[in-house]
């Protein structure tokens, strides 16, 4: 799995995630925290990368439906076995880059005046 990407399958969960919990996020800020959650994940030892894939698999397929906004805003809110631990990972690695990259972030993601 070395030399692979996880792009594919965090980013776009990532996205909504934080469409959803930071609504007035910046979409270039947006896409750098996405990016740094995709690049942890990779940074993960090769089983803990393939546990997460595993779950993150389906959660992609799901961001891709059209329409799946609502579905995928229940997921993150009524977290279930594992899809609850994937939201909680990409949600802690998101919070954790906006406010130490951007400290002075309000908590819906926009920018204090």
């Amino acid at each position: 799995m070395a030399g692979h990407t996880s792009r594919g399958l965090v980013r776009p969960f990532a996205q909504r995630l934080l469409l959803a919990d930071l609504p007035g996020l910046s979409p270039d800020r947006r896409d750098e925290v996405s990016d740094f959650a995709v690049r942890r994940v990779d940074d993960l030892p090769s089983v803990l990368r393939l546990g997460v894939h595993v779950i993150a698999a389906p959660m992609r397929l799901l961001a891709a439906v059209p329409g799946s906004g609502n579905a995928i805003l229940w997921l993150i809110h009524h977290p279930l076995p594992l899809i609850g631990e994937y939201v909680r990972m990409v949600r802690s690695l998101a919070y954790t880059y906006v406010w130490e990259h951007w400290p002075q972030t309000l908590p819906d993601g926009s920018v204090a005046s």
